[in-house]
């Protein structure tokens, strides 16, 4: 992987930003490296991040900055916002006016050590998208690359011109998972591309936006159809089924991802999202929609299991009736385990909101059993240790098992965001919250669909 890297001191001012960061989300390229510095400022917190180093100053044994030469310069990869605490340290670029008052004097001395840097110089960028793509998609100690940011750095690349095999080489992943981020991010655009207030614009626009919600939603058996969108899976394009489609699926941004509403979400029912909507309920009762023929549109597309990417929904059923409302799941169990389809049946049936304590119960009783059944499966527990949830989990993200990089990222959220919660709810130490279970639900849930 690392073949043809060198690795040597460069003067930082032959340094510049990356304008193709995958960090910077934007509809139009920031060209002008002050215009890189702003961005890291505004969304990456690099104000924080000069105070660090002028606080403790450089550190020798910090991670060598990638870059690649461009003509008689060089390029930083990755390392930008490092690379820019130390122009603005030095002086070789200004920070954004609202900004320079934060920015802290150092010694002549400080600003010397940093004028030169050790850089492992890449042969070219393809070298560095795998490197970069498991370090930031996975789950090591480098802060992620955002939601957006992930996809837009495959949608970028494949616009490029490069093929979805390519691609899955460059960035180490399957071609399913390619397609589907790049399906993703288009969904993405299809979604600015709607008409929008200003305000609501400038939601969208943010680059830390969560635009999972609506992509899950779309995941549900008999959603897309409802809506009147089809995915495009050889041609990586979205197909919407008219005006009407359209305007379905802005309602559907607009209740989960721009005015997101108390107790809707990924895996809310179609009767519960659309209950306000102002006019059909369903593509397939306009009489006028017919979502594998219809015009097609471009601009859109995708599918996801969370915030690094992950399942493909291509594989839902049309016919299939719509889970009932407010119900923990409703997946098929292709798993041969008695247990998980029995608990899975339950699942389909049982209100949260209802029963929260049942559902806390019953969700925390599915995610053991499913995560027990893979251990199994896997031959992971050789010494036959008796195994709780918390315990299962940490034995899943150990190497000891194996799942996607995706899959124990969701498992890590979810140990660190919900697992106090299923345990106190379940053992009868505190008063179980619908809300929480299907925060809970949600976090779990792409988890889910994928491995019962």
């Amino acid at each position: 992987m690392y073949a043809g890297f060198k690795y040597h001191g460069i003067p930082l001012a032959n340094i510049s930003l990356d304008a193709r960061n995958p960090r910077i989300v934007t509809q139009k390229t920031l060209s002008l490296q002050k215009d890189i510095l702003r961005y890291l400022f505004e969304h990456e917190d690099l104000e924080a991040f000069i105070k660090k180093i002028a606080a403790e100053g450089k550190n020798q044994g910090a991670e060598r900055p990638y870059v690649i030469k461009t003509g008689s310069h060089y390029t930083v990869v990755e390392g930008n916002t490092r690379i820019a605490a130390y122009k603005v340290l030095t002086g070789l670029l200004t920070a954004p006016n609202d900004f320079a008052a934060s920015v802290p004097h150092i010694s002549d001395k400080a600003k010397g050590s940093l004028l030169d840097v050790d850089c492992s110089i890449a042969p070219n960028r393809d070298a560095l998208l795998p490197i970069m793509a498991n370090a930031h998609f996975g789950l090591g100690d480098k802060s992620k690359w955002g939601y957006l940011g992930s996809r837009k750095a495959v949608y970028d690349e494949w616009r490029s011109g490069k093929a979805v095999p390519k691609l899955a080489k460059t960035f180490d992943r399957k071609p399913r998972q390619i397609r589907e981020l790049i399906l993703e991010y288009r969904l993405y655009l299809k979604a600015l591309s709607l008409n929008w207030t200003q305000k609501e614009k400038a939601i969208l626009l943010n680059p830390a936006i969560e635009f999972n919600p609506p992509v899950r939603f779309l995941q549900t058996s008999g959603h897309k159809q409802k809506i009147g969108i089809t995915y495009d899976e050889t041609e990586l394009k979205i197909v919407f089924a008219g005006k009407a489609a359209e305007k379905r699926f802005k309602h559907l941004v607009m209740k989960l991802v721009i005015n997101p509403q108390k107790g809707l979400g990924a895996t809310a029912s179609y009767d519960a999202v659309f209950a306000d909507y102002k006019g059909k309920s369903a593509a397939g009762s306009a009489g006028s929609t017919n979502t594998g023929g219809a015009s097609g549109n471009t601009s859109g597309g995708g599918s996801s299991r969370g915030k690094g990417g992950g399942s493909s929904s291509s594989g839902a059923q049309s016919g299939a009736a719509a889970p009932k409302a407010d119900t923990l799941f409703s997946y098929p169990v292709t798993m041969t385990n008695a247990l998980v389809t029995q608990l899975m049946k339950e699942a389909k049936e049982l209100n949260f909101k209802k029963y929260p304590a049942s559902a806390t119960f019953l969700l925390r009783n599915i995610v053991e059993a499913i995560l027990k059944h893979i251990i199994d499966q896997q031959k992971a527990n050789a010494a036959s240790k008796t195994l709780d949830l918390e315990a299962a989990i940490n034995l899943c993200l150990s190497n000891s098992v194996t799942l996607s990089v995706i899959e124990k990222k969701i498992l890590k959220e979810f140990k660190d965001s919900h697992l106090g919660y299923l345990n106190l709810g379940a053992h009868g130490n505190l008063i179980p919250n619908p809300d929480r279970v299907a925060s809970a639900r949600d976090g779990i849930d792409q988890f889910v669909k994928k491995n019962v």
